[in-house]
């Protein structure tokens, strides 16, 4: 499917969400320049204990490219907020191309700092969820299951999870360092540029929230997403989860210059954690993303409650141009605002 195709797709369903569906999909003035907004989606970031290890397992087993490679990482609010704990901390950090998706995969271990690991469970809020989009999903599992990772789909590999309307199938897993991974093959094929030399053609980073009535709010009036109502979960989504007497509500949403759609997951009938991990832990993650005029977005931020990680909760010069923020969602997520 073409991206205003995409577009299309979701708009017409988010108008009947607006008329059939819950509050999450009611009607919003879109955030402006002049108030402050989300632009499109940059990164996905993985906290990491060893980056060489992390950056072959994405590169050789899930089939990802270096964009650049291990080096220092100084342009970080993230690094920005280590160093406001210990003066000593420092980064390394390699990204990573994802085809056909304009959101990268950024890799950061730090040191000079004590980090405390993390270890992620698909259903707490705060967790984000990698959901990787493939030709062929056998073929991707059988790339990635003998090299470290855990999965979590009761039938320890692929399910199909949307029949008898289509033959979508997925898999969820965490990968080596424990993020959450999912391999998903739709059941039908979009269009894509990517070449068929590659069986990624795609990715998204869906997210676990709290309450989805409530904590979309951030993401659909501060960043701009389009959020159409959500669902229940059938039998075999519990399944792919994990989670078969869990109860789950999804939510079909697209970030602002997004070239995919995100999924927005909210848990229930299963014991779940508020994840807040600080920037330096092993096991992290947070999302990066672009924006225009950051100073009113942040107060806009500040006005709603929003937590500032940012020291001294303006703006910082992250030395190549740009401008960033740091901020942390409701649920916990650590969200970098770049302009």
């Amino acid at each position: 499917m073409t991206r205003p195709m995409q577009r299309l797709v979701l708009a017409v369903s988010l108008g009947l969400a607006a008329l059939t569906g819950s509050g999450v999909a009611e009607a919003q003035t879109a955030p402006s320049a002049t108030t402050g907004r989300m632009v499109q989606p940059r990164l996905i970031i993985h906290v990491v204990p060893d980056l060489e290890k992390s950056v072959a397992f994405y590169t050789e087993a899930v089939g990802y490219d270096v964009l650049t490679p291990p080096a220092e990482l100084k342009a970080s609010t993230l690094v920005h907020k280590a160093m406001a704990t210990a003066a000593t901390a420092q980064a390394r950090a390699a990204t990573l191309r994802i085809p056909g998706s304009n959101l990268q995969l950024q890799l950061v271990q730090f040191s000079g700092i004590e980090g405390k690991p993390f270890t992620q469970r698909h259903y707490d809020p705060g967790v984000t969820r990698f959901s990787v989009q493939v030709r062929d999903v056998n073929k991707a599992f059988n790339r990635v299951k003998d090299r470290g990772v855990t999965v979590d789909s009761t039938s320890a590999g692929p399910v199909f999870t949307q029949r008898p309307a289509n033959n979508t199938q997925a898999v969820m897993m965490r990968d080596p360092d424990g993020f959450v991974l999912e391999f998903v093959e739709a059941g039908a094929m979009p269009q894509t540029d990517v070449p068929a030399s590659s069986n990624v053609y795609n990715a998204r980073a869906s997210l676990t929230l709290d309450k989805l009535e409530t904590s979309a709010r951030f993401y659909r009036d501060l960043l701009g997403f389009e959020i159409s109502a959500p669902n229940k979960a059938n039998d075999a989504v519990l399944a792919l989860e994990g989670t078969p007497r869990a109860s789950v509500l999804l939510a079909r949403s697209m970030p602002p210059g997004s070239n995919n759609m995100w999924v927005l997951w909210e848990f229930s009938d299963i014991e779940r954690t508020r994840q807040a991990p600080s920037v330096q832990d092993p096991g992290a993650s947070a999302i990066s993303v672009q924006v225009e005029n950051l100073p009113a977005l942040l107060k806009r931020m500040q006005a709603a409650g929003i937590t500032i990680e940012t020291p001294g909760g303006a703006p910082v010069a992250l030395g190549d141009g740009h401008k960033g923020a740091l901020v942390r969602s409701p649920d916990g997520l650590l969200v970098e605002l770049v302009e």
